[in-house]
């Protein structure tokens, strides 16, 4: 709505930019999480049957045996356990006696370890590994360590899972692509301790976008970034560079498994959903951009009397700009048309059934949810606010739910007249110069819209001078508004207000001002949305024929305020004369938010107002219901009861 967080009042200038977006506590205290059992669910939901972790973690390693013997030597394998590693290394006869001292079967096993090749040594660390888990075995100190037992840890339970060094890898890459299971395969960033690259992990990612199988997931895990927005950035960065399809690959730090393993199950669902994303946002474009090329087609074809029907009459005197009924009726023809092309498309029910069941799958808060709820506000706030471009440079009429910023002068009528001015610019608008003081302070408009409405002599068919607006504040007792409406009758929450923080206002309807008509309606005809007019400005482009004569009344009331100020000579009156007469003459006596001046030097009036977006539909309708109740309410308890002793 706004582009900085200027106050709403001044006790609540710091609630409402410091956070952005905020999210509203949740008291309760929720289950501890269980993040294999969510990675479990998400693998099974999206029907992967095998997991591939490639990292230089995994290759060969030159080692004497060492570790795998003081797993060994931790007494914890059972006779079955001996079996299976002497048929592993048969030559190893004590191995075969149950009785054997510990030491004497460890010392074997030592000195046939030199000779045993890269398969038999990773079947014994298998037997091992199986027995005792992955801290186990392994090489100590290293820092994929951690999060090479946390990967297992969370994802070997439920399916197939390999460990494949960057070699290994390459060596077995193309029978693994062509046996046509659906795959998980996550990548390390770094192969230097194999010899190859620093990248070696981005490159293979490049070629596999190319080759995999459409029911491969592909998943950059990375040490080099951190579990926050660097993924997205990462992310961002390699897209550009792969010259494929970037939804089916994602960046996930390892930081995730190293410290904490709450933040991978997040980052897999990410991973396992970014190409059923990607599928919906196509099918949304390929229907869309055939179904505006339609709708366009069938505006064209309507009859001149049809058309000329739908641009005139009513919509005409409520003041309707034309080409935005052509845009309602485009916008009908083509939500109907991209709906039935959604409905037909087997690849968007799909991918749609898929991004729905594993969204079921409960996750912890985000680490860092900043930039996705901005990101999201943004879009949301589109559909709340209209912002004042439109509005000002197509001088849209009034309507329910516009929002206006008060702000008062630095200098007062009494002294107004004694300040050097300089002639007025071309438009006339906003030549004054003139500077403001405090806070910025937003209110609402609340009318009927048929009260508004201007009439073809430029005139309101009531007759109404003033109309009413409600303050907009922020929430007090560190309430945070979230969604629309609200229970409490005396008000209206409006969420995402402010565009920076994302923060939302009350509508406070029990604290209703009245402001002149006139302040409102000259915003409407300024190029700058100001309530501000010349008794000698021209007429702007874009008017409206009814508020074009408007426009004329308008010009004529100021140049009449104007020429009979000047003849009470208020500015060599003694104390505030000036202001009082100032505001009798502008209408502004009634409201203490709404300061005005009038200058003799320019011809003319300036209100201390300007229009700064609009309430869209449905909201507005709800706020004019929500008045309505509040306006019809009771005065009064008529219980005999008291609710304090009941």
């Amino acid at each position: 709505m706004l582009t900085h967080d200027q106050s709403v009042t001044s006790d609540a200038a710091t609630s409402a930019g410091l956070t952005r977006v905020p999210v509203q506590a949740d008291m309760s205290v929720a289950p501890a999480f269980d993040a294999k059992a969510a990675s479990a669910e998400l693998l099974e939901l999206a029907a992967v049957e095998r997991v591939i972790c490639v990292d230089d973690w995994y290759a060969a390693k030159e080692d004497d045996g060492e570790n795998i013997l003081a797993a060994l030597a931790e007494e914890a394998l059972l006779v079955s356990d001996w079996e299976k590693i002497a048929k592993v290394i048969p030559g190893v006869a004590l191995l075969k006696d149950s009785s054997t001292p510990l030491e004497l079967l460890l010392d074997e096993v030592r000195d046939r370890w030199v000779s045993l090749d890269e398969h038999e040594r990773e079947s014994v660390r298998k037997i091992v590994d199986d027995r005792l888990g992955p801290d186990g075995v392994g090489l100590p100190g290293e820092e994929d360590e951690p999060a090479a037992a946390c990967l297992r840890e969370l994802l070997a339970g439920s399916r197939e899972f390999l460990t494949r060094s960057l070699y290994d890898w390459r060596r077995q890459r193309a029978a693994l692509l062509a046996d046509g299971k659906s795959t998980l395969i996550l990548f390390d960033r770094d192969f230097s301790r194999e010899g190859a690259s620093e990248t070696a992990g981005e490159e293979e990612i490049s070629g596999l976008l190319q080759d995999a199988p459409d029911n491969w997931r592909i998943g950059l895990l990375t040490h080099t970034v951190s579990p926050d927005d660097a993924e997205v950035e990462t992310w961002k960065a390699l897209s550009q560079q792969f010259e494929a399809d970037s939804s089916r690959f994602l960046v996930i730090a390892k930081g995730r498994l190293s410290v904490s393993s709450d933040g991978f199950p997040r980052m897999l669902k990410l991973t396992l959903l970014a190409p059923a994303l990607e599928r919906l946002q196509g099918g949304l474009a390929e229907a869309v951009n055939g179904t505006w090329a339609e709708a366009i087609d069938k505006v064209g074809r309507i009859d001149p009397y049809t058309l000329e029907a739908a641009l005139s009459g009513d919509r005409l005197t409520d003041g309707t700009w034309g080409p935005e009924t052509l845009l309602r009726i485009a916008t009908a023809f083509t939500q109907d048309s991209v709906r039935a092309k959604l409905r037909a498309d087997r690849t968007v029910h799909v991918s749609s059934e898929l991004v729905t069941s594993l969204s079921r799958v409960k996750m912890p808060s985000a680490a860092n949810p900043d930039r996705v709820r901005q990101e999201l506000a943004e879009i949301e706030r589109l559909e709340y606010f209209e912002s004042a471009d439109h509005l000002t440079e197509l001088h849209f009429p009034l309507e329910v739910g516009d929002v206006f910023a008060f702000q008062k002068f630095a200098e007062k009528p009494h002294k107004f007249e004694q300040q050097r001015m300089g002639s007025p610019s071309v438009s006339g608008i906003g030549s004054l110069n003139l500077r403001r003081i405090g806070d910025e302070h937003y209110m609402i408009l609340l009318a009927q819209p048929c009260d508004l409405a201007i009439r073809a002599d430029g005139k309101r068919g009531n007759g109404l001078e003033y109309v009413r607006l409600a303050p907009l504040k922020s929430p007090g007792g560190g309430r945070v508004i979230t969604h629309p409406g609200g229970g409490v009758a005396t008000s209206f929450d409006l969420p995402f207000f402010f565009e920076e923080s994302g923060a939302g206002v009350e509508v406070k309807l029990s604290q209703q001002h009245y402001v002149p008509l006139t302040a409102l309606d000259m915003c409407v005809l300024s190029p700058t949305g100001e309530g501000f007019m010349l008794a000698t400005q021209e007429m702007p482009d874009h008017v409206l024929p009814n508020w074009q004569e408007r426009f004329k009344n308008l010009q004529t009331w100021v140049a009449k305020q104007v020429t009979a100020y000047g003849a009470m000579e208020p500015h060599r009156m003694p104390g505030k004369a000036a202001d009082q007469i100032t505001e009798a003459m502008t209408g502004t006596v009634a409201s203490n938010r709404l300061e005005a001046l009038i200058s003799l030097s320019h011809s003319a009036i300036n209100y201390g107002v300007r229009r700064i977006g609009r309430l869209r539909e449905p909201y507005r309708s709800a706020l004019l219901s929500r008045m309505a109740q509040r306006d019809s309410r009771d005065a009064f308890d008529p219980s005999l009861i008291d609710k304090n002793k009941a």
